[in-house]
């Protein structure tokens, strides 16, 4: 099955779709209060031009390792698809309203607590060739949230960090196709 090009994006949107749901019903507003958006631009700049939102941003993808040797289907040999683990950083950004950040972020981790996994029968919005997701709380450290955020160039905001296990990525480029085996030939040793 051919994967989306935009396989990253559509596992996002369809996560934050989820989430926006989720909030809509909760807090009873009609708009869209969870967005995929970077934080700052390559300036410097606040990359969101509204305001009173949960930014979903990338912060890291990482190669998983597990099930490195899975082989091409059928008759071809492929290279095995990349399973990528995204890391996801879910910044609450209202300016001035400290308290409803608090709240955004309360009810983000309630979402995330409640639904651990994504499946193509409880999410169907999910890119057909994606099995299952599971989603966790990423922990980070006063240190490495410092870090974290001096390399967005942004001030810190209410925030949590999850990582979705694994988002597979693959061409399905046949490199070679391997010969059908026709008969099998036996010999004595004599």
């Amino acid at each position: 099955m051919p994967i989306s090009k935009k396989m990253i994006h559509s596992v996002l949107s369809a996560i934050i779709n989820d989430l926006n749901n989720f909030l809509r019903r909760t807090v009873g507003e009609a708009e869209d209060k969870a967005v995929l958006s970077a934080i700052v631009d390559q300036s410097g700049n606040l990359a969101f031009t509204g305001e009173n939102k949960v930014l979903a941003s990338v912060i890291n993808v990482e190669h998983e390792k597990v099930g490195l040797n899975r082989r091409g289907h059928g008759m071809g040999r492929s290279n095995a698809p990349y399973d990528l683990n995204l890391y996801v950083l879910l910044a609450c950004y209202f300016p001035g309203n400290y308290d409803e950040a608090l709240k955004f972020l309360s009810l983000t981790i309630a979402f995330f607590q409640g639904k651990q996994a994504y499946t193509a029968s409880n999410t169907p919005a999910l890119p057909s060739g994606v099995d299952r997701l599971t989603l966790e709380l990423y922990g980070t450290d006063m240190n490495e949230q410092s870090r974290l955020w001096g390399a967005l160039g942004a001030k810190l905001m209410p925030s949590i960090a999850i990582k979705i296990r694994m988002v597979s990525i693959s061409r399905e480029q046949i490199l070679e196709i391997i010969p059908e085996v026709r008969s099998v030939e036996t010999s004595t040793l004599s």
